[in-house]
């Protein structure tokens, strides 16, 4: 079941590159399992074909007390497959840093405490907000210049602060950036989950205020459930985790069975909807529109021409004259190779008078023949002539454009109903997995 889970970290001098290593699980984490895609974007040129430079200055020229980075770490939706999430987490990135803050992130996949998975984003980013001047990794870092710009560092981006109140500053929670990209989460995860028909939703809203009973669980963190799992010890926070997940566990029973027929339910439609997918898409494949050539098209208007009519014609007149004679030839040999008798002595002699020998009546056949070949390669010399012919051209050139736009909006739905038969595979491959 998605999640919602957005917490703010703030990294300080000295810990971005090692912070930026374990996340894309390199150097020293090359032996790090779970790190499905790393990203990286707004980096300066310097960096640009190695982020790992840019955290490094960062750590190096950043003033002593000053923030070396901030990451957003993020619950992905289980209900989507990878490459959605990573389109996801493509647009947290542009919603939080824009094209003027440099970022990585990368996605991982842990497991859960309900033994599924735990799907998540570390989106680490820098206050520094990239101006277009261009400045080398030393100076990139420096106290910016209000007055001359191009002498200074890159301005911090004060919204990601929180706002100070009397001699007391907020926490990171508090500042209005952050509460509006929690909004904003919640809109972007809300609608790829739409998109993908997924029935699961987030709220960035806290349990009260959603009327919801459960309690809030405390994070535990690594190093605790390292310890429990390693050692068997379960410290204080360990053992608040447990007794809240406790006194939750009824409450989760019944939101759980509701999750599930409703999974299920959801799951029969994605079904159902596969099938009429497929079904439509047999048929679309089935009815693939016909491509000719430019002499193919000019073929088929021809005939249509007064020379082409004319032409068919003779071929038509030829052909029937042809079957004429190759009738009249068969009853003549039926006749003339009847054994002679006194009976049908008359009527062989009529049909000699009339005919003449069997010579001359295969003559006749012959020359109707001819005749039909002569029609048809005077047809054909009409025809490789009408490939010259501007008119025709000029038909034929606004069929093929007909033809190629009718064969362009045949292969874009056949190309759009292949994406959504494979978001629906990928969506049922989901929900197998949640059911």
């Amino acid at each position: 079941m998605a999640i919602y889970h957005l917490s703010l970290k703030i990294g300080a001098k000295g810990k971005a590159a090692p912070h930026f290593n374990y996340i894309c699980a390199s150097s020293k984490y090359d032996k790090k399992q779970g790190v499905e895609h790393v990203e990286h974007g707004n980096m300066p040129i310097w960096a640009m074909a190695d982020p790992a430079l840019f955290w490094q200055a960062s750590d190096e020229f950043e003033r002593a007390n000053g923030t070396a980075y901030r990451e957003l770490e993020v619950s992905l939706p289980r209900e989507l497959p990878p490459s959605q999430q990573v389109e996801l987490a493509r647009s947290l990135a542009e919603e939080a840093c824009g094209h003027n803050h440099a970022f990585t992130f990368a996605i991982h996949h842990a497991k859960a405490s309900d033994s599924g998975m735990n799907p998540h984003v570390h989106l680490q980013f820098s206050e520094r907000i990239d101006d277009g001047i261009e400045r080398d990794c030393k100076h990139y870092f420096k106290r910016a210049n209000k007055k001359q710009p191009e002498k200074g560092g890159c301005v911090k981006d004060r919204a990601w602060q929180a706002s100070t109140r009397g001699r007391q500053k907020c926490g990171a929670a508090s500042s209005e950036r952050l509460l509006a990209i929690r909004q904003s989460w919640e809109a972007m995860c809300n609608q790829a989950l739409a998109d993908a028909n997924a029935p699961a939703r987030i709220d960035c809203r806290s349990y009260a205020d959603q009327d919801i009973t459960l309690t809030p669980q405390p994070k535990v963190g690594a190093k605790s459930w390292h310890q429990q799992k390693r050692t068997g010890h379960k410290n204080e926070r360990f053992k608040r985790w447990e007794q809240i997940v406790q006194s939750n566990q009824p409450i989760l029973v019944d939101m759980a069975r509701v999750c599930r027929d409703t999974l299920e339910s959801h799951h029969a439609a994605l079904l159902d909807e596969q099938t009429f997918v497929r079904d439509e898409l047999n048929k679309l494949r089935e009815a693939k529109p016909a491509m000719h050539s430019q002499e193919q098209i000019i073929r088929q208007l021809v005939p249509d021409t007064k020379r082409g009519k004319a032409g068919q014609a003779a071929i038509t007149h030829a052909q029937q004259v042809k079957l004429k004679a190759e009738r009249r030839h068969r009853h003549y040999m039926q006749v003339m190779d009847t054994p002679l008798s006194f009976g049908n002595l008359g009527k062989k002699l009529a049909y000699w008078w009339k005919h003449g020998s069997r010579s001359t009546e295969a003559g006749y056949v012959r020359e109707t023949e001819s005749a039909l070949k002569k029609a048809q390669r005077k047809y054909d010399a009409l025809l490789a002539k009408a490939q010259e012919s501007p008119s025709l051209i000029i038909k034929a050139v606004g069929l093929l454009e007909v033809e190629q736009q009718e064969y362009q909006a045949w292969q874009d739905n056949i190309s759009a109903m292949e994406r959504r038969l494979a978001v629906l595979d990928d969506r049922l491959q989901v929900d197998q997995g949640e059911l």
